[in-house]
């Protein structure tokens, strides 16, 4: 497990040079805002970003899907972009139910680094710095700020993250515990370096409760090499070796190198949540 760290470090090159490549970026409708919130836990600034569906305002009594996507714009990736576009046009042609996209930004985008990576040491209690505390920035602050504001239905959270921001998503994935609901309905990990702490957060989850209501869709990359392939194989095997009760998983190795899984990470991972994937 050692060896991920040099993977997630060739993950995080390979996503900076991607930086001067624009993506064949889907067509985007609905509204588009950029709103401050001030986080009381970290003591700093966010910036979300805000897609809502067109036609929103004319129906004041319909509720949408909530997408919260990491790394909105993070080093010109495009990722809210891309997901808020997919959403447009898989639901204009009445594939997907349209959803609200928000995406948690940054003044610095280098923060990502405080809020997505694993703490260390890892403590069952989840008491420490880092995606610990990203996890209650998101259950305290933004979720309740968001919802509160918009018409969004709760019951249908879907959390994206690509490369660092899927390690924010496989933490916050296991780091459910009954008898609350997960924070999210469904969730997509895109193309990541599979660390040992994974694994250790995932263990605890199984010693809290075998069930796991929700949707989860995985992706790697094919031309990250083997020893992502190992230790990303070893978590698929582990996860659907648990036959957590309530979960629809689901995964996919890509024909792409890292920023080129991004697009179909998102894609697919929005048509086995919104299309029906079992």
């Amino acid at each position: 497990m050692q060896a991920s760290r040099f993977g997630l470090l060739a993950l995080s090159m390979w996503g900076l040079l991607s930086v001067g490549c624009t993506p064949d970026l889907p067509s985007q409708s609905g509204q588009v805002s950029v709103e401050p919130l001030h986080s009381q836990i970290v003591n700093d600034d966010y910036l979300l970003r805000v897609r809502l569906p067109p036609g929103y305002d004319s129906d004041p009594t319909r509720k949408y899907p909530l997408i919260v996507q990491l790394d909105p714009t993070f080093v010109g990736l495009h990722q809210f972009d891309i997901t808020a576009g997919l959403v447009s046009e898989y639901a204009a042609q009445g594939r997907w139910p349209e959803a609200i996209v928000v995406g948690p930004d940054y003044p610095d985008p280098n923060t990502r680094l405080r809020d997505y990576v694993l703490p260390k040491p890892l403590t069952p209690s989840f008491s420490g710095k880092n995606v610990d505390l990203f996890y209650r920035v998101l259950k305290e602050e933004i979720l309740p700020y968001v919802e509160q504001k918009y018409r969004i239905d709760s019951s249908q959270r879907i959390l994206i993250g690509h490369s660092a921001g899927a390690t924010a998503v496989y933490y916050i994935t296991f780091r459910h515990a009954p008898p609350e609901a997960p924070l999210f309905s469904a969730a997509i990990a895109a193309d990541n370096g599979i660390e040992e702490g994974f694994f250790t957060v995932e263990r605890w989850h199984a010693e809290r409760t075998n069930s796991l209501p929700m949707k989860l869709f995985t992706t790697r990359a094919f031309f990250n090499g083997a020893v992502q392939e190992i230790t990303y194989r070893a978590l698929v095997d582990r996860i659907r070796g648990r036959n957590y009760q309530g979960l629809s998983f689901a995964e996919e190795t890509l024909d792409t190198d890292h920023g080129g899984a991004i697009r179909p990470s998102f894609e697919h991972g929005l048509e086995f949540i919104f299309g029906g994937g079992k």
